[in-house]
């Protein structure tokens, strides 16, 4: 198949990304497509965040509110990359992607995604 219409991957977000329970992870370093090196953000005060998405303009879509993980009470280390997970803990790793700025995350820090900064695009 070449490829798909924008209706088609609407459709891909309407259907699976807004109709399904993601959690957004913080991770140290580039998953690879099998996620066979998933390095995500371990600690007492760090939790996986709920996100959600707004309804998908030609195959793109946002995260509906502000992301805000909790406050850092240990040092969480770099924060290179992204993880969209299908569970709060455990679970798959379902997409990722590397962040523009590398973060370093340290005991009082929170780590925020505004609303509308989390961009996911199917092509």
């Amino acid at each position: 198949m070449a490829g798909l219409t924008h209706i088609g991957e609407n459709l891909i977000i309407n259907d699976f990304f807004r109709k399904k329970n993601f959690y957004l992870g913080l991770l140290k370093a580039d998953p690879t497509d099998n996620a066979s090196n998933i390095q995500e953000v371990e600690g007492a005060s760090y939790k996986r965040q709920q996100i959600t998405f707004e309804e998908p303009i030609n195959g793109e879509t946002y995260n509906s509110n502000d992301i805000n993980f909790p406050v850092a009470t240990e040092n969480w280390g770099w924060i290179t990359h992204v993880g969209l997970f299908d569970s709060s803990s455990g679970g798959k790793l379902v997409a990722y992607s590397g962040l523009d700025y590398k973060k370093e995350i340290r005991a009082a820090d929170i780590y925020k995604i505004p609303k509308a900064f989390f961009i996911f695009k199917v092509d």
